[in-house]
């Protein structure tokens, strides 16, 4: 009590330890060693993101120096994706960049153990005036600029910028893919004219993965759900490209360490297919060509549809997760873990710990120290066999209702709560569809 009522103790001030007099030095934390310090910053932005990172520099001008300034690079390392944070979205017509928000938008921290513990996030973004989001990979937004049809890639907490290309580039070899040319000039001009803008439409509509290089290059897939196709681009080329072949469900696609993971179903067979991003095409000298190759979709897991019916691919935990239903009935959910189909083992998963998934289009991991009312263990859906907003209890198999409403006929009733706003994040027609009205 007699340090407490001497005021806040500094740095390197002597301490009084219990009652044998002894005197003790205080831990000078800023003399901490250089190379102490930066291991301790690199497992801060491993454990603890983005945002304590940053807080983590804040501590001290010594802390500053050592660990390394995101500011300028946090596009081009991975580490400092703010991958756990999601653009709130903040219902009933607020869109991003709504002149109500005063130029600032909100994030939200998926993974927070303890509600309301840094949870929310309201940072400037003077961008979202002149931009729609399109998508937001890893964290990052994926903006297409209102008045044109540029594409950026803006870091949020530092607002560093990569630009692509325009998408009016993919209507033209969107064309020449789809339609075959005749010797009618006139012809071809027309269909041309009437397919550009469906094309540009069509195209907003899309889930994207980032990919940094060892060499410093941002590269962006764009998986076009109604076209089946994916376009990539590297910052700074002039145009997109967009792949020769084509695939189904892209709106199920889900992005992981720079790739794309597509989850399908056909002729009672379940398969989990990777799109590597663009390798360079290398010439006989050795020289990195100009035009880079995309693969096509590589089937890396199967499995029986009666063993998951209908899933979505969610990660969890830094794994992917498939989440379904045990078969046509709908009446348990099944989750099972892709490391162990690629070997061939079928085990569901019983537990998943105090997370809640939000299975949907767009799949996402939400800690339940948030969502009290719904608990751990649990797997928030759309159900399919009932049309409703339903949760899945693991440990029980039971099903409940998740909220009041129908959300898929109309937004729900003022005051909504934090798992409606959540919820429209897991179906573009309620979220990144609608931000680009």
């Amino acid at each position: 009590m007699a340090a407490a009522a001497a005021g806040p103790l500094r740095q390197g001030a002597p301490l009084r330890a219990g009652g044998g007099g002894r005197v003790e030095a205080a831990p000078d934390w800023a003399s901490l060693h250089v190379d102490l310090t930066q291991l301790i910053a690199a497992r801060v932005l491993a454990t603890g993101g983005f945002p304590d990172y940053v807080r983590f520099r804040a501590v001290c001008s010594h802390w500053r120096a050592a660990a390394a300034s995101p500011r300028g690079r946090s596009l081009l390392d991975p580490r400092f994706h703010p991958r756990r944070w999601m653009l709130f979205p903040e219902g009933f017509g607020r869109f991003p960049g709504h002149r109500a928000d005063g130029g600032h938008a909100r994030f939200f921290d998926l993974s927070a153990a303890v509600a309301g513990a840094g949870g929310f996030v309201r940072v400037p973004l003077p961008e979202l005036k002149t931009h729609c989001v399109l998508d937001s990979p890893d964290g990052l937004l994926l903006l297409q600029r209102d008045a044109y049809t540029a594409v950026r890639l803006l870091h949020p907490f530092t607002r560093d910028v990569a630009d692509f290309p325009d998408i009016d580039s993919l209507p033209q070899q969107l064309h020449e893919l789809e339609f075959e040319l005749t010797v009618d000039p006139v012809y071809n001009f027309t269909s041309w004219l009437q397919n550009t803008s469906r094309y540009l439409y069509l195209a907003r509509k899309l889930s994207a993965a980032v990919n940094v290089t060892a060499k410093g290059a941002v590269t962006v897939m764009l998986a076009l759900h109604n076209i089946g196709r994916v376009a990539f681009a590297s910052s700074g080329d002039d145009c997109w490209t967009i792949s020769s072949w084509k695939m189904n469900q892209l709106d199920r696609a889900l992005s992981y360490q720079g790739k794309l993971y597509v989850v399908n179903w056909e002729d009672g067979l379940t398969s989990v297919s990777v799109i590597d991003p663009p390798s360079p095409v290398t010439s006989c000298e050795g020289e990195e060509s100009s035009v880079p190759e995309l693969p096509p979709p590589k089937t890396i897991a199967t499995c029986s549809s009666d063993e998951i019916h209908q899933p979505y691919l969610v990660e969890l935990d830094s794994e992917i997760m498939l989440v379904g239903y045990n078969d046509s009935s709908f009446s348990r959910i099944v989750i099972l873990k892709l490391a162990d189909l690629v070997l061939g083992r079928t085990v569901p998963v019983t537990s998943i710990g105090d997370h809640v998934l939000f299975a949907g289009a767009r799949s996402l991991c939400v800690s339940s120290s948030w969502l009290p009312s719904i608990g751990g263990n649990s797997v928030v859906c759309f159900h399919a066999g009932e049309d409703y907003l339903a949760q899945y209890h693991l440990s029980s198999g039971t099903w409940s209702v998740a909220s009041d409403g129908h959300l898929m006929l109309s937004p729900p009733q003022r005051p909504c709560g934090l798992i409606h706003h959540i919820f429209t994040c897991c179906d573009r027609q309620f979220c990144f569809d609608l931000l680009c009205l």
